[in-house]
């Protein structure tokens, strides 16, 4: 923790999260950079953004209409407007993309991902090779990917090698850890013998 934070205790949510998919927010606490997602907190008149990582290990006050919740019922207050801001902002750039490209035919994503809440490999490999066509590619790792079934492993799988290589992207390490032991990786993607995984160049 940064040395100006002093005790967590004397900050408070304001409960204002941003959604930064540019992935260009830094924590006020810890300095982390690169966030998606930061929290306001204020101290008397002082303001500061700190990431999920602050706010899972500290305890920082909280309040909702006056009553005081204690720190687990803060994060998971927290961590439900996170996941519902999160869908959102998934939701709008599908919609975006629906008004600025009116022969993408993205309906069955935005269906798929209203059912959903994550997309399938082949939806998203859809989706992503049009945010490649309006230069907005980075955004593809806002959206969680499903790789859990076999059946979706395999749908990644059955895409070709530029479509694997767009929607791995959004992959976790785990989940290109996963998809790689099985042969799948986009050419390209370094495999090495501790796991990491480097993301291929699109």
């Amino acid at each position: 923790m940064l040395e100006h934070v002093g005790d967590p205790h004397q900050w408070r949510y304001t409960w204002q999260i941003k959604d930064d998919v540019s992935l260009d927010s830094t924590c006020s606490f810890c300095g982390r950079n690169a966030l998606r997602v930061t929290y306001e907190v204020t101290r008397g008149t002082e303001v500061a953004w700190v990431c999920e990582h602050c706010v899972a290990r500290y305890n920082i006050s909280a309040d909702i209409d006056g009553e005081p919740l204690g720190p687990k019922e803060a994060r998971a207050y927290a961590h439900g407007l996170t996941a519902r801001l999160k869908q959102q902002t998934c939701k709008d750039i599908i919609r975006r993309i629906q008004d600025q490209l009116v022969d993408a035919d993205l309906e069955p994503v935005a269906v798929y991902f209203d059912r959903n809440l994550q997309l399938s490999p082949h939806w998203a490999a859809k989706l992503f090779m049009t945010l490649v066509q309006i230069g907005e590619e980075t955004k593809a790792q806002v959206f969680e990917v499903q790789t859990r079934s076999k059946i979706h492993q395999r749908e990644f799988g059955d895409l070709d090698d530029r479509e694997r290589g767009l929607v791995w992207i959004a992959l976790s390490p785990q989940q290109r850890r996963r998809l790689a032991s099985l042969g799948f990786a986009p050419l390209g993607a370094l495999v090495r013998r501790s796991l990491s995984v480097r993301v291929p160049r699109i």
